[in-house]
């Protein structure tokens, strides 16, 4: 499969070559959560930043070498990757930082950085002949799932968390899978998934524990790296849920190094919501995670047994980052200054990077001349909810000029929200 060269089992370090349809350690099931490895020595050969310059894809596909298909003839025909990255003056001074900048993954198809996973996921399922997709989701995954494998031509079916709203799961229907609304929890949900993989045959894209799916993730750090012209930022500060993102960017990070792309690598910072800080507790405490039971506003965040937890501790540790805690509040502020400042709509589980980053500013764990990129891994516009709790509701007027001059005079008068 393309210049995959095998696997290793980050629980027991086993190595493997690639294990056809199988997804973690066969010694030690499903907690040895597999890392694809590459022929590095081949990829560095033909692909190089000077390449790159040469190279009219404008997608993820760009970096084909260092993903786990075959090609391109069987990818779907949405366009995923090469989302911006903006450097965010106003919202840098507003918060006392030299440099921010934002990757704004909500320009991908369906409005998140999971495109990036369900694009190889679908491209995989396809080679190998799968007629069938599934996953557990509270949102971004099933979405995602759901456009790219009607615009591929592929079947799935989605089990979703009886959290997620009327309006998205008949969003998740327009593209015709089969969902289901799991009277339980997101674990449930992804439960039901796994068994019905395992029982029907089906692709298994749940990212956290299919191998094939974060590398379609750490693109997003190649392309980060390409547009800051293969520099780094001090640090990244990425949205934690199951790990597998902020494992997916120090990936990357780690394979530019390794073919001499970049010079320097940075810090990760992962940030989560306060009632699902299972990851936080392990990496701070030092053992193996404890379920929880998440009540955040933030939903992508809602996770309470992480499964990537080992290569999200690893990538935290590794690049001497760390991992911080942030409340709803704090969520929710951060959705309105990332709206007032920067122009970007953000889903509250990346507004929490902002949050996150910002605490680590007043506890002085970051000092304000560093540089960051926050990862803003989807777009607040299917979550009004959380828009409103953020910023309240708009004032009426009469309809009348006159009658409404007063109020219109004393809004002219108000100090601008900082």
């Amino acid at each position: 499969m393309g210049m995959v060269s095998g696997m290793v089992c980050v629980r027991c370090g086993r190595t493997f070559g690639r294990l056809k349809r199988a997804l973690w350690c066969p010694g030690c099931g499903m907690e040895g959560i597999l890392d694809l490895q590459y022929d590095y020595d081949t990829i560095g050969k033909v692909l190089t930043p000077a390449r790159f310059g040469q190279t009219a894809a404008r997608t993820q596909w760009r970096y084909l070498p260092l993903l786990p298909v075959r090609g391109l003839t069987r990818v779907p025909p949405l366009e995923v990757g090469w989302t911006p990255l903006y450097d965010a003056r106003d919202l840098a001074q507003t918060v006392g930082m030299d440099r921010i900048w934002l990757k704004d993954e909500s320009k991908n198809p369906t409005g998140s950085i999971e495109d990036r996973a369900t694009a190889v996921a679908v491209t995989c399922a396809l080679e190998d002949n799968y007629a069938m997709l599934t996953c557990g989701s509270t949102g971004n995954a099933a979405l995602s799932s759901a456009a790219l494998t009607a615009a591929a031509g592929l079947r799935a079916t989605l089990f979703v968390s009886r959290e997620v709203s009327d309006g998205y799961v008949a969003q998740l229907l327009l593209f015709g899978p089969e969902v289901f609304v799991v009277e339980g929890s997101y674990e449930d949900a992804v439960q039901l998934s796994l068994r019905s993989a395992e029982e029907y045959g089906w692709f298994n894209r749940n990212r956290a524990v299919n191998p094939y799916l974060v590398e379609g993730v750490k693109t997003v750090a190649f392309e980060i790296a390409e547009q800051m012209h293969w520099a780094a930022p001090d640090c990244i500060v990425v949205p934690v849920a199951e790990g597998s993102t902020i494992a997916a960017v120090w990936k990357g990070y780690g394979e530019m190094k390794r073919l001499g792309w970049i010079h320097s690598l940075p810090k990760m910072i992962g940030v989560q919501a306060e009632s699902a800080a299972a990851l936080y507790a392990a990496w701070k405490e030092g053992h193996d995670p404890v379920a929880v039971r998440p009540q955040t506003i933030a939903e992508s965040l809602a996770v309470g047994v992480p499964r990537d937890w080992r290569k999200a501790v690893g990538a935290v540790r590794e690049s001497g980052g760390m991992l911080v805690t942030v409340s709803d509040r704090e969520i929710l502020q951060a959705m309105h200054i990332l709206g007032e400042r920067s122009g970007i709509m953000a889903e509250p589980g990346s507004a929490a990077t902002l949050a996150g980053l910002a605490s680590l500013l007043r506890s002085r764990q970051v000092p304000r001349t560093a540089s960051a990129v926050l990862l803003i891994a989807a777009g607040g516009l299917r979550h009004p909810a959380a828009a409103i709790a953020a910023t309240g509701t708009a004032r009426t007027l009469p309809p009348d000029f006159d009658r409404a001059r007063a109020i219109l005079q004393r809004s002219l008068s108000r100090t601008p929200f900082v």
